[in-house]
């Protein structure tokens, strides 16, 4: 019995480790909801560099590396206060002479911007500050989305520049997200049993895994939206492969996390019903390189199984036609349907436009059914805890009896 015990401790570690977590996450929401500030991070917070510069595109909506003139805005803080200042500047490279800097805000009921680049919170909300130029007849322009809050958040501040544990957080639609360019996770892969265990460390999601070879190599992957730990729910896209084998995958198969190069494009929007089927966009993870998309808000669904009050809709981008007809394929083998056009895609269904695939997944989940498991475990425990007490209370016995014959024979 021991044995198991431990086998079972192992995997929950490992699952703990390797999965999914938002424990940085965990920790800057409890600082959100109890209002109690970090003085670890509010002791290093000065040490840290002010957030990088903007890229810009000039008016004709040219990329800015495409003329010798670039306008990089930047700002002393991507927050401000209500009633509070920040600073905006804007500089323009291959100029041997600094221009004029006209400055407007996009909404001047959220925040306004004076001449000069200074930016006054309003309101709680977001606007763009917006910077132009004119250089040698060209126009150059740029931008530098400000949040408005209420009270200033030091947690939220620091994790929107800088990562804790690979995991980062984004004023723009605030929600949190893992920095899969970098982070610890991408050592570990992923399998089945984490899936079957998430439960056991409150983790409650629905999952589509879709299976295929290409290019030698066995890939996965893998869609999930569901209740987080107690505090977040959230949506993930992730990418796995592994040698070609003509194995069977078993619970424990492996699947590693990807080389760069077999990185792939995605984006991801995750949408949550708030009442009568009224679906609200709660977050979207832009158009980029990834193997893993993720993306976490704070709340707690009011049915964590199925989640089907959340609604992931997703693009992904395959690297030729043989890739993309073997993901769809795996779609199809997983009960998605295949739409006619882009505007009609409904629910658990997918588009092809060349090799981009369009997702729109609700209702659709492998998640097993571990009821069975948690009982058993229960039982398992509950025996465990009701053996350590009757120990106890042999132990105290013997000792009494102990106690009472030294007391018979003094």
């Amino acid at each position: 019995m021991k044995k198991y015990a431990v086998r079972a401790a192992a995997i929950m570690l490992a699952v703990i480790i390797a999965s999914s977590s938002v424990f940085a996450a965990s920790a800057a929401a409890l600082e959100e909801l109890t209002g109690v500030k970090s003085p670890i991070i509010s002791a290093i917070e000065g040490f840290f560099a002010k957030t990088d510069g903007q890229e810009v595109q000039t008016e004709q909506g040219g990329e800015a590396d495409a003329s010798p003139y670039a306008l990089v805005v930047s700002s002393e803080s991507m927050t401000v206060t209500v009633g509070k200042t920040v600073k905006m500047t804007a500089t323009v490279s291959g100029v041997e002479e600094q221009p004029a800097i006209n400055w407007k805000s996009t909404d001047t009921s959220v925040a306004t911007v004076t001449a000069d680049g200074v930016v006054k919170g309003i309101k709680a909300g977001k606007s763009a500050i917006v910077a132009t130029a004119f250089v040698n007849g060209e126009t150059l322009s740029g931008e530098f989305v400000i949040n408005v809050i209420t009270r200033s958040n030091l947690i939220k501040d620091y994790l929107s520049k800088h990562q804790v544990l690979s995991y980062q957080y984004s004023y723009v639609d605030d929600y949190y997200y893992t920095n899969d360019k970098d982070c610890w996770q991408d050592n570990f892969g992923f399998g089945k049993f984490y899936d079957i265990v998430a439960p056991y460390i409150l983790m409650e999601y629905d999952y589509v895994r879709v299976f295929f070879t290409y290019d030698n190599k066995d890939w996965m992957i893998q869609l999930w939206k569901g209740q987080y730990g107690l505090l977040f729910y959230g949506g993930e896209m992730g990418i796995y492969n592994k040698p070609h084998s003509d194995k069977k995958d078993t619970l424990f198969t492996m699947y590693g996390c990807p080389d760069k190069s077999d990185w792939l494009k995605m984006e991801m929007s995750l949408y949550h019903d708030k009442g009568g089927g009224n679906y609200v966009r709660q977050f979207t993870r832009e158009y980029d390189d990834y193997w893993w998309c993720t993306g976490f808000k704070d709340g707690h669904l009011r049915q964590q199984e199925p989640a089907d009050e959340l609604r992931m809709i997703g693009r992904i981008t395959l690297n030729d036609a043989e890739m993309t007809e073997m993901f769809t394929q795996g779609l199809i083998a997983c009960g998605f349907s295949e739409s006619e056009s882009l505007s009609g895609l409904e629910l658990d269904q997918f588009y092809v436009d060349g090799n981009d695939v369009h997702i729109k997944w609700q209702n659709i989940s492998e998640a097993e059914n571990t009821m069975p498991i948690k009982i058993g475990v229960g039982m398992l425990v509950t025996a465990n805890i009701i053996s350590f007490f009757l120990m106890i209370l042999v132990f105290l016995g013997m000792m009494g009896m102990g106690a009472f014959l030294l007391f018979l024979f003094i």
